[in-house]
């Protein structure tokens, strides 16, 4: 065959004869290196390996009650077997400001909202938007306002933390005491005008035995703030506490204690002489004392009469993680699964409102407590979260003021309105100055 070939090329022009002899040498070589034309199975790269999560600690600090605090690491450790919780408990010793001075910054803080510019003061929060938008973490879940809320705490709309359940308020009501004194229970949707009559009616003596008509905890419903007044000028850091909205709202709920035998004093739970409350939620500890007797039902916080206002402010616990954690990427894991509908549920079961829009977590409230069968339980979703006011640092002065010193010099009697709210700006005012020196 090579001699045909030889005898065939001689046959072809110079330039056509050397192209022929190339090509057959690349095809001799070819086939020497394909073994005889036996080929070889192409070589796999590896694959990657699903290799399990590193485990860490996670330095989790709270001002939550041991109990509470077992349901999230319980919850936390379910969902992420890695993950070892270690609980960094508040105290007097180990406040925010102590933190970083003592090594001890953690990696998850979960707090109530009104601690939440101590954590800031001290650098102790960070914008978590890079970890929403990494984690693909969806914001629209929240109920109407919720995320407006949580950027008016900063200049820049920043998500400085997240809310993770609602504290709504609701009217509490001892039916023993209305039974007693015949007189027709409370509804769902009163004014405080009209719950102020009902407690004048309810406020006498039986026996040795003083019942008062209405209490409420006194810096609850300042936080809740139904009128949805603003505390201090965020260009002056002036208090403003000092004007017709918030006269308005301490002549009505302080004049529930200008009710003859109605001042402040007695007890819903224990010693079951309060036929109306509000103030935190406290339906998980209702059960016992249902076993003491107590005879109870809510209905939804009644509201001031034509408030055009559409809800209060908010007020929340909040997860948060300091900058610059070797764990942050996680840290974020574990708070987008707290915010799930699996695990608002769980937490709504518990009798705490959640905070996403989830119909199915709503239904399921307060089913894991005893003695709610056939209460008005609906009346917690009554209670909406309004449009904010641009926040500031000095907020919690004026509205520690507000219930420490403006009330209670209104309600004893020591002040008239108008000189106990002069009053209580002058104080706020000289606080705030004194705070930021």
């Amino acid at each position: 065959m090579f001699y045909r070939f030889i005898n065939f090329r001689k046959g072809l022009p110079m330039k056509k004869r050397n192209m022929l002899a190339a090509v057959c040498i690349l095809l001799i070589v070819s086939a020497c290196s394909n073994g005889g034309g036996q080929s070889e199975s192409p070589v796999k790269s590896a694959e990657p390996k699903n290799e399990p999560p590193k485990p860490f600690t996670l330095n989790y600090y709270t001002n939550l009650k041991p109990a509470v605090m077992e349901l999230e690491t319980s919850i936390i450790q379910k969902k992420f077997p890695h993950i070892t919780v270690n609980p960094v408990y508040y105290s007097a010793t180990l406040k925010p400001e102590h933190l970083a001075p003592a090594g001890s910054v953690p990696d998850l803080i979960s707090f109530t909202i009104g601690s939440l510019w101590d954590f800031r003061d001290v650098d102790l929060l960070s914008d978590l938007t890079p970890f929403i938008k990494k984690q693909n973490f969806d914001m629209n879940r929240f109920l109407p306002n919720v995320l407006e809320s949580v950027q008016a705490y900063s200049d820049k709309a920043e998500i400085l933390f997240m809310p993770y359940t609602l504290s709504s308020n609701v009217l509490y009501y001892n039916k023993n005491i209305f039974n007693k004194f015949g007189v027709p229970y409370p509804k769902d949707g009163m004014t405080w005008e009209e719950t102020y009559e009902l407690a004048k009616k309810l406020t006498r003596q039986d026996g040795t035995v003083k019942y008062k008509g209405f209490q409420f905890q006194l810096q609850n419903l300042t936080w809740k703030n139904q009128l949805m007044q603003p505390l201090v000028d965020p260009a002056t850091f002036k208090t403003v506490v000092n004007g017709p909205g918030w006269k308005r709202w301490l002549e009505t709920m302080g004049g529930f204690f200008f009710i003859p035998g109605n001042e402040v004093g007695g007890s819903f739970e224990k010693n079951q002489d309060v036929a109306m409350y509000s103030g935190p939620n406290i339906l998980s500890a209702l059960p016992e004392a249902a076993k003491n007797g107590l005879d109870w039902d809510v209905v939804s916080l009644p509201s001031f009469s034509g408030n055009s206002s559409e809800g209060t402010q908010m007020i929340s616990p909040f997860y948060a993680m300091p900058p610059k954690g070797k764990n942050m990427e996680e840290t974020f894991q574990v708070i987008a699964y707290m915010m799930s509908e699996e695990v608002q549920t769980i937490k709504s079961r518990q009798g705490q409102v959640p905070i996403i829009n989830s119909d199915s977590a709503a239904k399921q409230y307060g089913k894991d407590l005893e003695g709610v069968e056939g209460k008005n339980l609906n009346a917690f979703f009554k209670d909406k979260v309004g449009k904010p006011f641009k926040t500031t640092k000095y907020d919690d002065i004026a509205k520690t003021v507000i219930y420490t010193e403006l009330l209670p010099n209104y309600y004893k009697g020591t002040k008239d309105a108008n000189t106990a709210l002069r009053e209580a700006e002058e104080s706020a005012n000289k606080k705030i100055e004194e705070k930021r020196k």
